[in-house]
Parts: structure tokens; sequence; C-alpha cells
């Protein structure tokens, strides 16, 4: 490959991630949550004015629920700052499936069977990030370093 040909693919390739990263003009009140299976409650209305994580994920795959845990911790740790997280069990798994994966990683917020997001996804797991405003500030995969970074900055704009 010519030095040429390797500087338009590299330019390419960057305009490529810059389209990759265009967040989508949505809101929160376009998701549409299934019931809650665990016992928490989900209130649309009480959403308002928090920053509001809605992950995607399957009881059936390995990277959603190795990321049950950490993103348990995420919530405990920021839940008194303004963060709600909902989980979207997305695979049609049965209750009982839901609730064994939810107590083993501690979840302690709303999980909910089935639901959409107004954002396309090439798979799960994957997650959404919506600010105090209701506008979504970012969307992909959770395991991604962005994600975290993502929910902070949300949280910083919500004590401004």
């Amino acid at each position: 490959m010519t030095r040429w040909m390797m500087v338009a693919a590299l330019v390419a390739g960057m305009a490529q991630a810059k389209d990759d990263a265009a967040v989508p003009d949505v809101s929160l009140d376009q998701v549409k949550f299934g019931a809650v299976v665990n016992g928490m409650e989900l209130k649309q209305d009480e959403l308002k004015g928090k920053v509001v994580v809605v992950e995607r994920w399957g009881t059936r795959c390995g990277p959603c629920v190795a990321f049950l845990p950490e993103l348990a911790k995420i919530h405990r740790r920021y839940d008194s700052r303004g963060l709600q997280v909902v989980g979207m069990e997305v695979q049609q798994s049965d209750k009982e499936a839901i609730m064994e994966l939810c107590d083993d990683a501690r979840v302690k917020y709303p999980v909910v069977k089935g639901g959409q997001v107004p954002v396309k996804s090439a798979g799960i797991p994957h997650a959404c990030v919506f600010g105090a405003d209701g506008k979504l500030v970012w969307a992909g995969n959770p395991h991604d370093d962005a994600f975290l970074d993502a929910v902070k900055d949300a949280l910083r704009e919500l004590r401004k």
C-alpha cells in the first residue's frame, strides 16, 4: 500500500469514527419500558431531572452478564447524585432467569422485561445515557471507557 493510500484510509477511518460517534437527537420520553420484573419501582415521570442509563442486555449474553455487577456498583455509587439505572432484558427470558442473575449481581435498580430504545444498536450489551434534560448524550457498549465518562459528565452537568 502506498503512503497516499494509507493516508486516505486513515482519513476515511477518522471520518467514519466521527459519524459513528454522532449522538442521535432522541429523548428519554421515546423509550418504551417493559414490565418491571424485580420488584423495584419505576415511574417514568420520576425520571425527569435525573441522569438515566438504560442498558439493553440478555440473560444468555456473556458480556451482558459479566457487566451486571459493574453496573450495579455504578448505580450504588452515583444513585445519591441523581443517577437512575434501568436494565432492559431483551432476550425474552423468564422472570426466574432474570432474577437469578440480578440477585447474584446485587442489582438494586429496576429491571424490565422487554422494551425499546429509540437508538439502533448492533447488539447487546448496549447502553443509552440520557442527561437530566432527557436528551441522549451517549449510546454504545457499556464496556467502553467512554460509557462511564459519559455518566460522570452528565452528573457534573446536573450539579451546575
